[in-house]
């Protein structure tokens, strides 16, 4: 198949990484797949190969309409000359301005891979949505709870669907290749729990800070809280949480660290963690990339019992299943898990051959290939 797939992101590398390591896949596979961006006037070309850049300016408003414009006139001779098969949408497309692309014929596919159910909801997302069972041949997203969502809230029930949920490198996570590369260093009697991500208040983090307060003697001065990822002042506002509630020697805050270093952190800890408030909607229908990675690492998992963790857990036993978000629920289980320490090789043995084999990029290509030939059939 010759597969174009638009998005308007240009800076972000974190959102990009799934549609990245997807794309390459699919190269693999014998595909040829063009990505399309935006770019601003003066910026560099982030990535260069096998990509189109379409231009636009640095501007809130006038970026995504700029941008829209020229898919709505130009891009349809584009991808003709082009003999493209199939064309896949990003979210951050606003659906309307691809309208001429369903007047060229060419199957259309949305890839929808978060939607902010908990904020104020937009008026424009809304009635692009809604309008997209009239310009959209197929909807992919996530995980069956956002799909679902997406059916229910804008109508989409006789569209056709798929699910690609995250998915995690062979090659860069891989506890056989990882050299520990970090400047912390730990004792033998030391037990480190790690959080790696970015931060919101509705993540969980504070109940996880409060956790180790929870955790009593001798335990407390064993386990240690790594955390990575957080901005200067988000590491200060927890630095003083956790001074009043007497952590701050349990809890270690390290920087933003490139992607690529993240793979030796994991394998310095002895377990991994996400405290995502299961309650939260929008966890509910979200898919961690975090916790295929900790488990790609042959680490043990803590993790809140949102589905995606739950479907996990029924495939085998990889770490601890907390059923509540709350700091109490918390400790238990990080007491618990250390105190099983004889446990840890055999849950993330567990781990690891969970998603080897249903959450490579490789099984994940595979589905979304499939997905793509139907509708190229019946188009």
């Amino acid at each position: 198949m010759n597969i174009f797939w638009i998005t308007k992101l240009t800076d972000d590398t974190l959102h990009k990484i799934s549609q990245l390591e997807m794309v390459e896949e699919l190269r693999k596979r014998g595909h040829t797949v063009t990505i399309v961006m935006a770019k601003n006037f003066g910026e560099k070309k982030l990535i260069k190969n096998e990509t189109l850049y379409l231009p636009t300016i640095s501007h809130p408003i006038l970026s995504g309409l700029i941008f829209g414009l020229v898919i709505f006139f130009c891009f349809p001779f584009i991808i003709r000359k082009k003999q493209v098969d199939i064309v896949i949408i990003n979210q951050d497309v606003w659906l309307p301005f691809t309208l001429t692309l369903k007047f060229n014929k060419f199957p259309l596919i949305l890839d929808i891979r978060s939607i902010p159910i908990d904020k104020k909801r937009s008026i424009l997302r809304d009635i692009a949505l809604s309008l997209s069972k009239y310009l959209i041949n197929g909807l992919t997203t996530i995980t069956p709870e956002l799909c679902e969502f997406l059916k229910e809230r804008y109508k989409l029930q006789q569209m056709r669907t798929a699910i690609w949920s995250s998915g995690f490198s062979m090659k860069n996570f891989n506890s056989q290749m990882v050299k520990q590369d970090i400047n912390i260093t730990k004792d033998s009697d030391t037990f480190i729990v790690l959080y790696h991500g970015s931060y919101s208040p509705t993540r969980g983090i504070e109940e996880l800070i409060q956790a180790m307060a929870i955790i009593k003697d001798p335990l407390q001065k064993k386990i240690k809280l790594l955390m990575i990822g957080f901005s200067a002042d988000v590491i200060a506002k927890l630095s003083d949480i956790c001074k009043k509630i007497h952590v701050n020697e349990q809890v270690i805050f390290v920087p933003p660290v490139r992607y690529q270093d993240i793979p030796s952190y994991i394998s310095f800890s002895d377990v991994g963690i996400i405290p995502l408030p299961p309650e939260n909607k929008w966890w509910r229908v979200s898919s961690p990339l975090k916790t295929l990675e900790y488990l790609a690492m042959n680490k043990p998992i803590i993790a809140t019992n949102i589905p995606f963790h739950e479907r996990l857990f029924k495939l085998g036993e990889c770490g601890v299943l907390v059923k509540e978000g709350n700091p109490k629920a918390l400790a238990q289980a990080i007491t618990h898990i250390y105190q099983n320490k004889e446990k840890l090789n055999q849950m993330g043995k567990v781990g690891r051959e969970i998603v080897e084999k249903y959450y490579s990029w490789d099984s994940k290509a595979l589905e979304l290939e499939k997905f793509l030939q139907t509708i190229l059939k019946s188009h």
